[in-house]
């Protein structure tokens, strides 16, 4: 057995055995989590390819050429949509504009396999096609993904795909590299045809750490944040603020809070049901949001209690920030909403957490007692 044939099987055993690999993460991991199907099916496919070009000369050239590396090229292209789809970015190109980019590869194929045989130029097309792919995805990855581990891995291992590629093509082009057959022994073609058992272990991996990165963030956000507003949960909440009251005692800033309740909302959720008194909590918590400061918290107590923390922030400037949230319900949607809010300041090194919050409540207490729809401050 020749050292193209050897390189090609262990090559075929690895895609084989880190598709599966994937394939069981994918059925495994929350459907939220998308893409791995896709990354799975790429590696399959990869790896049935190089059964086909190992049997050059003994199956039709149809198979072994043109299917296997019409299947290197799909096998690429899913491995971008997986990506994608990971990335929540929509298709780089519609499904015409793929099915012609398939479409030219494969006549080019057809055409330099049975009409003007040229391996050269078999060559050249499917590095310039894949190139095309592999590029678009790796500008996605630096795009959209965060600077983590699992991307750093998958950029390098996509980098190790342009490079060779690159190198072959220019070789090609200046009559360096001009190749008689896949099992070709020279040093070139060696390289090339050891790239998928390089390349798809090490993508394998970072896929793998993708993955695991996004459900150790998906599952810190549920643990952190209410689900339907999108708010901080209650616990996540105090955290923040003891961290907001530990920065101010160092500092000798100011810091407001302002506890708000959504004025008769059990009557909303009677008379127009639990569904519209659900959109009515995501429309304030909306324009609650869009009325504060980035640095400004927003955080769900709990039914229709929130509480907002307001860093660098005294109770007058605090009340004009209640004022926005005033307006801002007249024009809530679906239905129009009013809130009660009770503000309490930070009275300097001496003040407690326990104390902040009782009279921010008791501001709270006031303002509903009075009328509803309406700001006290402690």
């Amino acid at each position: 057995m020749n050292a193209p044939l050897i390189i090609l099987t262990i090559s075929c055993f690895v895609a084989l055995a880190m598709g599966a690999i994937l394939f069981t993460i994918a059925k495994t991991y929350p459907k939220s989590i998308r893409g791995l199907t896709e990354w799975s099916a790429a590696a399959l496919v990869i790896g049935l390819s190089l059964p086909l070009f190992m049997a050059r000369g003994v199956i039709p050239d149809a198979f072994s050429i043109v299917l296997a590396n019409l299947m290197i090229l799909i096998g690429f292209m899913m491995m971008n949509q997986g990506v994608r789809k990971f990335a929540g970015a929509p298709p780089r190109a519609n499904r015409v504009a793929l099915v012609l980019f398939v479409l030219a590869y494969v006549l080019l194929f057809v055409w330099f396999t049975f009409i003007h045989p040229n391996i050269g130029m078999r060559i050249a097309t499917m590095s310039a096609f894949t190139l095309v792919v592999i590029v678009d995805q790796l500008m996605l990855v630096l795009k959209k993904l965060p600077p983590t581990m699992g991307r750093h891995i998958l950029v390098a291992s996509l980098v190790i795909l342009i490079v060779p590629r690159l190198a072959r093509l220019g070789g090609l082009m200046l009559g360096f590299d001009q190749p008689v057959g896949v099992f070709d022994p020279s040093i070139p073609q060696l390289v090339y045809i050891a790239i998928p058992s390089i390349t798809i272990p090490l993508g394998t991996i970072s896929l793998i750490l993708l993955a695991a990165e996004r459900l150790h963030r998906d599952l810190e956000f549920i643990s952190r944040y209410d689900d339907l507003t999108q708010c901080l949960n209650k616990k996540a909440a105090m955290e923040e603020l003891q961290r907001e009251i530990a920065w101010t005692k160092r500092h000798g800033n100011k810091l407001s809070i302002m506890l708000i309740d959504l004025d008769n909302f059990k009557n909303i959720n009677d008379t127009h049901g639990h569904l519209e008194g659900d959109k009515v909590l995501v429309d304030f918590s909306d324009k609650a949001k869009t009325a504060l400061r980035e640095t400004d918290r927003l955080t769900r107590f709990g039914g229709d209690e929130f509480m907002a923390i307001l860093p660098d922030t005294d109770a007058e400037h605090a009340t004009l920030t209640a004022d926005r949230l005033h307006q801002a319900g007249k024009a809530g949607q679906p239905l129009a909403w009013s809130v009660s809010i009770g503000i309490s300041e930070w009275l300097g090194q001496d003040d407690s957490l326990a104390a902040l919050q009782t009279r921010a409540d008791q501001a709270l207490y006031k303002a509903k007692a009075q009328g509803r729809s309406q700001t006290q401050s402690a």
